[in-house]
């Protein structure tokens, strides 16, 4: 109640302390899900990490937060530390990077068990296997590795551990962020069903208010540190009253609002073609593009691995933006590691602007570096923590020497910063520790886009972005490929937005394509039972087509 949190100003040399959350109030019921939506930055992970009181030290906290009618800031961190993990847990944004690599994640589970004192020994290998089961995933999950779960099993783990000491609240800041949509609608119904069977007052921060319609039945809207509205998700979509909320909903892309435009654009002159590609992994050496000739292909084929990407053909033209789309794992990665080089290529072809690929080496690939460009999934990852935002942006302008000093280069970070909607005076000295998820999503577009690419290869660009600066991301690709005939090959999880801004959706299952075809009718006339799956479990910002 009326929480307040300051930060210490950064060069910490005297100045105003900076206010980011201004007296806000939310409450929560037990089984109760209440969602937190807001753009990146405007205080929403900052008020979850208050209330279990891990806030850096350059912070200060005020006001109330209550536990059970019990006020857990009155003891200072002797208060807090008491109730952290055991009546509030939280579970953190980026599951790719919450577990230790090298522990198992059964291990890292028992840790929190017998920190708490809640289990030891057998016992705790029970609770952990229990956990686990309770989260849907199987026997045995204890005993692997994180590099051996996917993304939404290792999403499953890390709400196992969460409930681990059994708390009352659960903060979840971001849980489906990067997941493709059927394991977004299975940890969705997940978190929905454990807060109905546990009384789980459950507190949803996300920036998908597709997710929010769908699986909480309250909302609170954040804006500058300051709640400008809540209510009923069903009030806040049909009945406004602040127009930030308006805007926030106008600004989600909704399949069932995509337009049945039934005339094609003219074809493109191809840029990407890619025509009848083989990527396996496990038997391929490991010297760079080696080639397979068609015996060395047909050889033993029973004791292979079985192909991650096979016999897939695909084009790109000029100026033209192609969705691919398909569930983790199935292959879309691996094809754009594949035109990238980075991933050996067994069989097929690679053509981009007419000239094969597949049998270039690493001197011959240097000069199309700058006109191949990718946006990574994972800005966590992306991002040098040791280099500051301009000097990210800069790096290729660094590697491929352009710009004469650094004056002309300064001037050219600065406006691929700005054409990612990122102040250059407010964001060029940060460090990526100092950025929210979505704003080092944004730092990796902007020196994903400095170099003006001719082809672009988006790793769910925009998964991390808040609706507004989402849409806003997604008109300057729209922008860049139609004013400088860029083509775009975009990986997406989110097939209201390859709707709304692809020319064409190519759908992927198990390495191969189920369906390929204009926007409009992948949408409204899918041909494949796989893509009509994928249809379906497209969260709508609409509450009244809730399904979960």
């Amino acid at each position: 109640m009326g929480l307040d949190v300051w930060f210490d100003p950064r060069d910490h040399h005297g100045g105003n302390q900076i206010h980011t959350v201004k007296d806000l109030s939310l409450t929560v019921a037990p089984g109760e899900r209440v969602g937190l939506v807001g753009e990146s930055g405007c205080g929403k992970t900052t008020t979850i990490l208050a209330a279990l009181g891990l806030l850096p030290p350059t912070a200060t906290v005020g006001g109330q937060i209550r536990v059970g009618g019990r006020d857990i800031l009155a003891g200072g961190e002797a208060g807090i530390r008491a109730h952290r993990w055991t009546d509030v847990a939280m579970v953190f944004q980026g599951a790719m990077s919450a577990f230790n690599p090298v522990m198992t994640v059964g291990r890292q589970i028992r840790e929190a068990l017998e920190v708490h004192g809640i289990a030891h020994g057998r016992r705790a290998v029970e609770r952990t296997r229990e956990l686990l089961e309770l989260v849907g995933l199987a026997p045995g999950t204890d005993a692997r590795y994180p590099h051996q779960l996917s993304g939404g099993m290792k999403q499953r783990a890390v709400i196992a551990m969460a409930l681990a000491c059994e708390p009352k609240v659960l903060l979840a800041d971001e849980p489906t962020t990067a997941l493709d949509v059927v394991v977004q609608d299975q940890v969705l119904r997940l978190l929905v069903s454990l807060s109905s069977e546990l009384g789980l007052a459950l507190v949803l921060v996300t920036h998908d208010l597709g997710v929010v319609a769908q699986a909480c039945t309250r909302a609170a809207v954040m804006r500058d540190g300051r709640i400008v509205e809540q209510g009923t998700v069903e009030d806040l979509y049909r009945r406004p009253t602040h127009p930030y909320t308006r805007q926030l909903f106008e600004s989600t892309p909704d399949l069932a609002a995509v337009e049945d435009a039934r005339e094609s654009p003219p074809p493109a002159t191809p840029l990407l073609e890619i025509a009848d590609l083989r990527v396996t992994f496990g038997d391929v050496a490991r010297p760079r593009r080696r080639r397979w000739t068609r015996e060395k292909a047909d050889e033993d084929t029973s004791s292979r691995p079985p192909d991650a990407v096979a016999d897939v053909s695909m084009t790109v033209g000029e100026g033209e933006l192609v969705a691919l789309v398909g569930q983790s794992g199935c292959g879309k990665t691996t094809t754009l590691q594949a035109i990238l080089g980075m991933q050996p290529v067994r069989s097929g072809s690679i053509r981009i602007g007419g000239k094969e690929i597949t049998t270039l080496n690493a001197a011959a690939w240097r000069p199309l570096r700058r006109d191949v460009q990718m946006i990574y999934q994972d800005p966590y990852e992306a991002l040098d923590g040791r280099l500051r935002v301009a000097d990210t942006v800069a790096e290729p302008l660094v590697v491929h020497r352009i710009g004469v000093g650094r004056g002309e280069r300064r001037t050219l970070v600065e406006e691929a910063l700005r054409d990612v909607g990122l102040d250059p005076a407010a964001f060029a000295d940060r460090f990526p520790h100092e950025l929210s998820g979505g704003q080092r999503q944004r730092v990796a577009i902007a020196a994903s886009l400095v170099l003006r690419p001719r082809l672009l290869l988006a790793d769910e660009p925009v998964s991390m972005l808040d609706v507004s600066v989402r849409t806003g991301v997604l008109e300057l690709l729209d922008a860049l490929r139609r004013e400088h005939r860029m083509g775009i090959l975009m990986i997406t999880h989110d097939l209201s937005t390859a709707a709304a801004y692809a020319d064409r959706i190519i759908v992927m299952r198990d390495g191969a394509i189920v369906e390929e075809g204009a926007a409009w009718q992948v949408v409204h006339e899918p041909r494949a039972d796989y893509t009509r799956t994928l249809l379906a479990s497209v969260p709508s910002p609409d509450p009244a087509r809730r399904q979960l």
